[in-house]
């Protein structure tokens, strides 16, 4: 699903860049989690960090902006310690983590070579200009990997030009519906989950009509009392 999802957001931008280029500046593409593939779809990450590369050279060959693509994560280590140090980011400010502090935060060795096998996309801590921090990956530019082996030149500003922009258009789209979440995947999420109770009323039914053995007489759901007066 993991795979299905990102190469979706490709075709996409692949769409986009074949039919209507300008587009791609008025567009936003987010990612619900980190830029990342791990475990056995690591190995796709490459593929993935060379067409995004390839794609924002093609836009600056046009004098297009790169493509805007972001991750926003939710929940995990890297969200809880934005948690615990947002009071020391100004508002509207980004934190740039580099090698030496993600090993430092994450308990690895000081030479560890963090997100370089996995991650299309560099980790940043945002604190919007409401105050509450989103942990967002942002692709760099062509050319370069987000986790370079701790080389000064993917851990500078310069590697990312579509960052700024992302983080102003991120404050627009800001939600206290969740935390740490934005209005396009509180409402993604609402369009694809089964609520609790009707979730339960259809997996019950599903199973009464497909395992053998079980009584069909039950109801999923029981109609309200005043139905049956």
């Amino acid at each position: 699903m993991t795979a299905a999802e990102r190469l979706m957001s490709v075709c996409y931008l692949n769409f986009f860049a074949d039919t209507a280029p300008e587009v791609l500046r008025h567009t936003l593409f987010i990612t619900d989690g980190p830029l990342a593939l791990f475990g056995p779809l690591a190995p796709l990450k490459r593929r993935f960090e060379e067409h995004l590369g390839d794609l924002g050279a093609w836009c600056a060959k046009r004098n297009l902006v790169a493509p805007l693509i972001v991750g926003i994560e939710k929940s995990g280590a890297f969200v809880e310690h934005a948690e615990l140090i947002k009071d020391l980011i100004p508002l509207g400010h980004v934190m740039r983590l580099t090698n030496a502090y993600i090993n430092r935060i994450s308990g690895r060795p000081e030479g560890n070579h963090y997100g370089v096998d996995e991650f299309y996309g560099r980790r940043f801590i945002y604190r919007t200009r409401t105050g509450d921090p989103l942990v967002i990956t942002v692709p760099p530019q062509a050319g370069l990997s987000p986790y370079d082996g701790g080389r000064s030149e993917v851990e500078g500003w310069d590697a990312y030009p579509t960052l700024r922009l992302i983080c102003e258009i991120l404050d627009s789209l800001r939600t206290r519906m969740y935390q740490h979440a934005v209005v396009p995947i509180a409402l993604a999420h609402s369009a694809a989950a089964l609520p609790l109770g009707v979730g339960r009323s259809v997996l019950t039914m599903m199973a009464q009509q497909n395992i053998p053995g079980l009584k069909l007489d039950l109801q999923a759901v029981h109609p309200p009392t005043y139905f049956k007066n």
